[in-house]
């Protein structure tokens, strides 16, 4: 809050704050899953459209932000490896046949997987473990190696890799910033967790070993910002966080007081983020300086998980677990209210104080608000006060000297907004 002189806070109501923490269940809740394979891997590309494969071959699709899952005809009865979506239609798999001639078949959707396209390609003794596309046109399969498409999919080259000790362990997640910048991570249990560094869209890549063994995911923050966790199977070496801040060139190490193995890391925001772990989640508040362990509902195993916004995520794992994700944080979406309380005196020659409440639908959530004054014409003079307001009751002492406003007597309108809410009062100001 600025300076208490100028605004201050009468009270709060903690009461309704308390309540609303001790009303609050699990963060993390189950879904309704319509398998008991287990789920390896999930896609939403917006806040209601989302995928889920097992390592039975089925592909299960919700469209209603998880209340509702529903099973999909792949064409395919083999492991799902990974799925992408570029928009709600258009979307690719990967999977691996369970007969000869092996290697990576790709299956494809144009109408949100209502339809299947078995071998759309087929990639012969390769093995590929994750997909992405930057758009319709530009993506990626990563494993041992990388290949890059420009034609959405049908015919793929070979990136070129640095050659080194570790650039050729396998691939397991690609994670780009830009259509020109990103990484993917990797490597292989026991000898070493890599991450793969391109500038160029992904047309050369090179690696560097991080980790005693492999990793499963790379968020990245911004441009510069990136941060991993790397665990290891046999519980030989603790969980650690590996973090760059110059774009991939130097990161750090450092282990942490858990062991385990981190299969996906994503953020909220800026502070907020979470890992799947198996049998529980590592949560950070701070960036991920700091993390603590949290076990999962009924320590279901966890895979993969995905937020969608600040305030919504999804995470899949065995035996068909779907679990939702809805930070008590949410706005409600009930609108704020304001009410005057008075300003005195009225009218006034330096100064006058105002009053007014906050009254939020969210108790443990602050409301942005402004206070602005304009004149009788409607014509903007300032704003007087922008912060962000608990529910409770303010005072604001209003002088047009110290606010360096050259004010004529007359009538002025105090407008509270917040949003598309406000109220506004009369004040008369006599010189």
């Amino acid at each position: 809050m600025k300076s208490l002189n100028k605004v201050y806070l009468v009270f709060l109501i903690l009461f309704f704050s308390m309540l609303s923490f001790a009303q609050r269940t699990s963060e993390w809740e189950r879904l309704i899953s319509p398998t008991n394979e287990t789920l390896r891997r999930l896609y939403f590309v917006d806040e209601k459209n989302g995928w889920a494969v097992s390592l039975g071959g089925k592909i299960i699709n919700t469209t209603d932000a998880g209340e509702t899952w529903h099973i999909q005809n792949s064409k395919v009865t083999t492991p799902i490896v990974d799925i992408f979506f570029i928009n709600p239609n258009h979307g690719w798999a990967l999977t691996y046949p369970s007969e000869p001639p092996f290697g990576t078949s790709i299956l494809i959707t144009t109408n949100g997987g209502a339809d299947w396209i078995k071998d759309s390609v087929f990639f012969e003794n390769e093995i590929f473990s994750t997909i992405v596309f930057l758009d319709e046109n530009t993506g990626f399969v990563g494993g041992n190696g990388i290949k890059k498409t420009i034609d959405g999919g049908l015919t793929w080259i070979s990136s070129f890799i640095e050659p080194g000790g570790v650039s050729t362990l396998p691939i397991n997640k690609f994670s780009f910033y830009s259509n020109t910048f990103g990484y993917a991570c990797g490597g292989r249990v026991d000898v070493a967790g890599v991450v793969w560094r391109t500038t160029d869209g992904g047309n050369n890549w090179s690696s560097i070993g991080l980790s005693p063994d492999q990793i499963y995911d790379v968020y990245v923050v911004d441009s510069l910002n990136a941060i991993s966790l790397s665990g290891d199977p046999e519980l030989l070496y603790p969980i650690a966080v590996i973090k760059t801040t110059d774009a991939g060139i130097a990161w750090g190490f450092r282990e942490l007081p858990f062991f385990g193995i981190s299969f996906a890391t994503d953020f909220l925001d800026e502070n907020e983020g979470w890992s799947a772990s198996g049998y529980k989640f590592l949560h950070t508040g701070d960036g991920g300086n700091n993390w603590i362990e949290e076990l999962t509902p009924n320590n279901t195993i966890i895979y993969d998980l995905q937020f969608v916004d600040q305030y919504t995520g999804f995470a899949c794992g065995e035996s068909g677990a779907l679990l939702k994700f809805i930070s008590f944080k949410k706005p409600s979406t009930e609108k704020v209210k304001f009410e005057w309380i008075s300003n005195y005196p009225n009218p006034f020659t330096e100064k006058t104080y105002i009053e007014f409440t906050v009254l939020s639908p969210d108790f443990d959530i602050p409301t942005k608000a402004k206070l602005k004054l304009y004149d009788i014409l409607g014509n903007e003079i300032a704003t007087l006060y922008e912060d962000e307001f608990w529910w409770g009751k303010y005072g604001y002492e209003f002088n047009p000297h110290k606010e360096n406003l050259k004010l004529s007597s007359g009538v002025y309108i105090l407008f509270l907004i917040s949003g598309d809410t406000f109220i506004t009062k009369k004040i008369i100001y006599l010189k």
